[in-house]
């Protein structure tokens, strides 16, 4: 099964941890209140993405999504140590939820460690997806229902510099989707033109739509990102 490399930025635009720190060092609190605890969380925002078009106002609203994270994983040095931390997930994840789930929680020992990757790998689950959006394709002629679907193994991945973990903390790693760069490049040309399966939905997948298909998922990989750590007290 092909394997398609994340790298968080563009699509995924931030992740930061939340809680307290000193200067010059990160902590955090995680919803268990657990120390050296790392969990994580995956939320959405800027759901709905204006598309390159030749007439009115042309959008896809994305209105309901999930991912199954199936695995996650810390990478870091101590020293000239290095170290890598797993947890497995089985829970799917409705990124659209107001209130966004936890998971991939394990036990980090205390210390300094510096280059860190923070990576969540999605994977099929059953017959449910890696990812999928489902939503409205909306122009001048009405609306059109719309179906994002990724059954291909995809890693999320983010870094930083360093990280100090202290025994009366924990960490929730939080990584944003922007939605609307989901879909830079795809035009109101594009969806017009795209097949419709029954039900009248524009499916967007491997088999369906294809074109449609690699520009979004080109999306996901190769981006620069930039990760803020915020310091406080």
């Amino acid at each position: 099964m092909k394997k398609i490399f994340l790298i968080a930025g563009g699509l995924i635009t931030t992740l930061f941890f939340v809680g307290c720190s000193k200067s010059g060092s990160t902590y955090a609190t995680n919803p268990s209140g657990t120390s050296n605890q790392m969990s994580y969380q995956l939320k959405t925002t800027n759901s709905t993405a204006s598309l390159q078009r030749t007439t009115a106002l042309s959008t896809i609203q994305w209105t309901s999504g999930f991912a199954n994270p199936t695995l996650v994983k810390f990478e870091a040095k101590q020293g000239t140590s290095e170290l890598e931390f797993k947890s497995t997930n089985t829970a799917q994840i409705d990124l659209m939820s107001s209130v966004a789930s936890t998971f991939g929680a394990f036990t980090l020992p205390n210390g300094i460690y510096t280059e860190v990757e923070l990576k969540i790998d999605l994977s099929e689950n059953g017959s449910n997806p890696s990812l999928e959006l489902n939503g409205q394709f909306v122009n001048a002629s009405g609306n059109v229902p719309v179906s994002f679907q990724v059954y291909e193994d995809l890693e999320l991945k983010t870094e930083q510099h360093t990280i100090t973990v202290d025994s009366t903390m924990g960490f929730l790693a939080i990584t944003t989707f922007d939605l609307a760069s989901l879909t830079t490049g795809v035009t109101e040309t594009l969806m017009l033109a795209a097949t419709r399966s029954a039900g009248d939905t524009i499916v967007i997948s491997h088999s369906s739509n294809k074109n449609i298909y690699d520009i979004i998922v080109n999306n996901f990989k190769g981006k620069d990102h930039h990760c803020d750590i915020e310091h406080h007290k």
